[in-house]
């Protein structure tokens, strides 16, 4: 397996398996789309020993279910259940040499009673085992599961990074500017035809939030919060976007550095309250409309 950018991470893995200095437990966090569950992959696969196509018995992926209710898809949340499933995987003894490896992929969506079985996992770990949470960031997890992992940070892919991924395609400047530094974004435009143009449409709209009115701030915000993983996706550009604007790079919306400054705190304070509270969405959506 082949893993382009995060070359920093790569070599300290490869070392780590080595050298085997290995960590019972690591989380892997950052943005979505950057090759966290990639690297996830490749890293379990050093670990377990796995041999090129054939079937590695020795990991198990955990990941949430996906709900679809009036054609948005959401992810459910992982329950105990799944995560007594590593208990037992894990008291089995391993195929061939290697460890005994499971990977939980968007571990942010562990409920609380999740969260503490696996705490129990991590606290008496079994000889030969590693645990990898994949996650975007490590506050959405409890203190205590964190503090019990070594934390591997990902950081977003730099523009010559994704071009040198996709060196062959023939809208590479298309892809690199709307993938947002995430390879996972532009793979995405490359086999779904229409995810290019929701990029687009979604700039327009957040455009057209500077120059709307109280009542359809308002009206935004009450479309919005009915579907809140959606919208924050469409956070992750307006940000991007605001950062080209503070540097100079690429100005696609028309306001001043200090202002699209302030919306990106703004912006990304209430992202963190509607991915990690119970608050009213709308009300808080409404808030931050409030300052377009």
């Amino acid at each position: 397996m082949s893993i382009k950018g995060h070359q920093k991470i790569i070599t300290a893995l490869d070392f780590a398996v080595e050298k085997k200095s290995i960590s019972h437990a690591y989380l892997f966090c950052g943005p979505e789309g950057v090759g966290k569950f990639l690297t996830a992959m490749y890293f379990c696969g050093k670990l377990t020993e796995e041999k090129d196509g054939k079937l590695n018995r020795n990991l198990s992926i955990i990941e949430p279910e996906i709900e679809e209710k009036d054609g948005i898809f959401k992810e459910k949340e992982i329950k105990i259940e799944k995560i007594k499933n590593i208990e037992k995987e894990f008291s089995l003894t391993s195929f061939e040499k290697g460890y005994r490896v499971a990977i939980i992929r968007s571990a942010q969506k562990m409920n609380i009673a999740a969260q503490n079985a696996l705490l129990k996992t991590l606290e008496e770990p079994p000889l030969k085992s590693v645990i990898v949470l994949v996650a975007e960031n490590e506050n959405s997890l409890l203190p205590t599961v964190v503090s019990r992992c070594q934390i591997i940070r990902f950081s977003l892919l730099s523009d010559k990074e994704i071009a040198e991924i996709f060196i062959a395609e023939k809208d590479r400047e298309a892809l690199i500017f709307w993938s947002l530094g995430r390879p996972g974004f532009a793979q995405k435009f490359l086999t779904e035809s229409d995810a290019l143009q929701k990029r687009k449409e979604i700039l327009e709209e957040f455009k057209s939030l500077f120059s709307m009115n109280l009542n359809d701030k308002f009206f935004f915000a009450e479309k919005a919060s009915k579907d809140i993983f959606e919208l924050s996706q469409k956070m992750d550009l307006w940000i991007v976007v605001l950062r080209k604007t503070v540097l100079g790079e690429k100005a696609l919306i028309d306001i001043f550095p200090d202002k699209a400054l302030d919306l990106i705190e703004k912006i990304a304070s209430t992202k963190k309250i509607l991915n990690t509270t119970n608050a009213n969405a709308r009300l808080a959506i409404e808030n931050l409309l409030v300052f377009f």
